[in-house]
C-alpha cells in the first residue's frame, strides 16, 4: 500500500427529519454516523498532528484518512460530538468573521437567503438593494435579472460575489442581504455559524482547528493585494490562536479549486504562517503532495458510506 491518506471536506450536516431549512442542501447526520462508523473500519484514520509529522519528520502514513470541515457551521458541533464518541479527531476550518465582527461568511449568506426564500423571491430582493443602494454595479447583476434557468442563475450569482465584484463591495452587499434576508426571520449568527464556546469546545473535544480565511474569499479574484491578503490570510491565523489559546498551522483555501488557490510558492512568499494547506482537489495525498496543496474529496448529500468508499478507493 502505497504511504499517503484520503481526506475528506465536509461543510452542511442537517438534520434526518423536521429539518426547519429543507433546501439547505447537506449530509444528513445519520449518514454522517455510518460514514464514520464504516470508513474508520477501512482506514487508519489519522489527525492533523500526524500529518504534519507525515511531511516534515517522516512519519509514516499508510491507507490513512482524515475528516475535515469547512466555513465553521453550526451543525458541525454535532459532527465533533459523533467524532469524538468514535474517538477520532477531526480539523474545523474556521471563517474568523464569525467571530470576530460575529457576521457570516460570504457564501452562506448567499446558501441561506436562497434557502430561506427561494431564488425567485432572491433574486427580486436582491434586485431592489442593487437599484436603491448599489446602483453603480446595477451592470455587473444585469444578466441575471432576466435569467429563466434556475441553476444558472445561482451559478451567475455566486461568480458575481466571488469573483467579479472587488472584495469590500461584495462584502458589503452581502452584509446587506443578511440583514435584510435573513436577519427578520429570526435566525441569529449562532444559527448559522459555530460560537466561540463552541470552537473551544471542539478543542477540548480533542479536534483541531485551521482558519478558512476571514470572510471567505477566492484568492484568486480581482482586487486581492499585499494588505487584502493580511487581513484575509495571515490575521486570522494570529486571532484564532489568541481567541482559541491555541497553536493553528493550518488552512483550507476557500472554494479550494486550483484557480482559487495561491500556489506553494506564492503562499510561503505572501505569509511563512503555515505549513498546511487543504484544496478541494480530488486526490490520494502522497509524500510527493505539496503540504500546502492538499487534496480533498468533498462529500455530497447524496454519498452513501459504501459509494464513499469506492470512490476514496478509485484515488489511489
Amino acid at each position: 500500500m502505497k504511504p499517503g491518506f484520503h481526506s475528506l471536506c465536509y461543510h452542511y450536516l442537517r438534520k434526518d427529519s423536521n429539518d426547519p431549512i429543507p433546501r439547505l442542501l447537506g449530509t444528513k447526520l445519520g449518514d454522517f454516523n455510518k460514514h464514520v462508523s464504516f470508513l474508520k473500519k477501512r482506514y487508519d484514520v489519522t489527525s492533523l498532528t500526524e500529518i504534519f509529522s507525515f511531511y516534515y519528520n517522516s512519519f509514516i502514513i499508510k491507507n490513512g484518512l482524515i475528516f475535515t470541515f469547512d466555513d465553521g457551521l453550526s451543525d458541525q458541533y454535532e459532527a465533533a460530538k459523533i467524532l469524538k464518541e468514535n474517538e477520532i479527531s477531526g480539523i474545523f476550518f474556521i471563517p474568523t468573521c464569525i467571530i470576530k465582527d460575529e457576521m457570516p461568511a460570504n457564501p452562506i449568506i448567499i446558501h441561506y437567503a436562497i434557502a430561506l426564500h427561494g431564488l425567485r423571491y432572491f433574486i427580486r430582493m436582491l434586485k431592489i438593494l442593487i437599484e436603491e443602494t448599489y446602483p453603480n454595479y446595477e451592470q455587473n447583476f444585469k444578466r441575471i435579472f432576466s435569467m429563466n434557468d434556475v441553476n444558472d442563475s445561482i451559478v451567475q450569482i455566486k461568480k458575481i460575489f466571488h469573483y467579479e465584484l472587488d472584495p469590500l463591495s461584495s462584502r458589503e452587499i452581502l452584509i446587506e442581504i443578511f440583514k435584510r434576508m435573513i436577519q427578520p426571520e429570526g435566525l441569529r449568527i449562532n444559527d448559522l455559524h459555530l460560537t466561540r464556546n463552541q470552537i473551544k469546545n471542539i478543542l477540548k473535544m480533542g479536534h483541531f482547528v485551521g482558519t478558512h480565511s476571514f470572510s471567505h474569499i477566492s484568492f484568486g479574484r480581482k482586487g486581492i493585494d499585499s494588505k487584502y491578503i493580511k487581513k484575509e490570510l495571515i490575521s486570522p491565523k494570529d486571532d484564532l490562536e489568541k481567541i482559541c489559546n491555541t497553536k493553528v498551522i493550518s488552512m483550507s483555501y476557500p472554494f479550494g479549486e486550483p484557480e482559487d488557490c495561491l500556489d506553494a510558492k506564492e503562499l510561503f512568499k505572501k505569509t511563512n504562517s503555515y505549513k498546511l494547506a487543504f484544496t478541494i482537489q480530488n486526490r490520494f495525498n502522497s509524500i510527493e503532495t505539496s503540504p500546502l496543496e492538499i487534496g480533498r474529496y468533498m462529500v455530497n448529500s447524496s454519498d452513501n458510506a459504501d459509494n464513499l468508499y469506492k470512490k476514496l478507493d478509485s484515488r489511489i
